[in-house]
């Protein structure tokens, strides 16, 4: 059972990351300062560095959580083949958890600040990693073949082009179905075959 200071610190945690989303909205992620975060989440700058290290660190918070929710599905997949294709299913259960107005928001936020990148693509390589090694415990080793890194990857891919479209959207709904979609053309861009009757993602 939690007490009640962790319970408190959550909350915290809570409302300078919904503070600094809405400011970073308004404002733009550059033109938004640390101070101006504290002060509308009413705590002083030093509680704020309690909580995140630095700016960035807001969008992020739950980075360790997500990628144990991951690997979770992973692990407790129907089909336990390793294969692309056996991966279709958890990764689009995880999309599934993401799709609420305030991780749509922060996608947009991600999505669309060159600054950001260099930390989105060290969380899409966590995910590769962690999946890879998900792959290779199952198969009895204690290191990744090329083989579980190549699936692990194209899998995340398949999440992450579905997060850059899903950014486009008007709507936090639908980024599953973007999931599966970008998974069954994966199979067709490898094999060279045109795009048919698949729903435009364009905005």
């Amino acid at each position: 059972m939690s007490t009640l200071r962790e319970r408190n610190r959550l909350r915290t945690r809570a409302d300078i990351a919904t503070a600094a989303i809405a400011l970073f909205e308004e404002h733009g992620y550059d033109a938004t300062t640390i101070e101006q975060i504290a002060k509308s989440a009413g705590v002083s700058i030093a509680t704020y560095f309690r909580h995140f290290p630095a700016k960035e660190d807001v969008l992020f918070s739950d980075e360790d959580l997500t990628a144990a929710a991951m690997i979770e599905l992973v692990a407790e997949r129907a089909d336990r083949t390793v294969s692309v294709a056996a991966l279709a299913d958890p990764i689009a259960a995880f999309a599934a958890d993401l799709e609420d107005e305030r991780i749509f928001k922060l996608t947009h936020l991600v999505m669309t600040n060159r600054q950001l990148e260099p930390r989105s693509l060290r969380i899409r390589l966590r995910w590769e990693r962690d999946v890879a090694r998900r792959l290779a415990t199952e198969q009895g080793r204690t290191e990744p073949s090329p083989d579980d890194t190549l699936i692990a990857s194209m899998a995340v891919t398949c999440l992450a082009v579905a997060l850059r479209f899903w950014d486009k959207t008007s709507s936090s709904s639908g980024l599953s179905d973007l999931v599966r979609q970008m998974f069954a053309r994966s199979t067709e861009v490898m094999d060279g075959r045109p795009s048919t009757g698949q729903r435009d993602t364009t905005p």
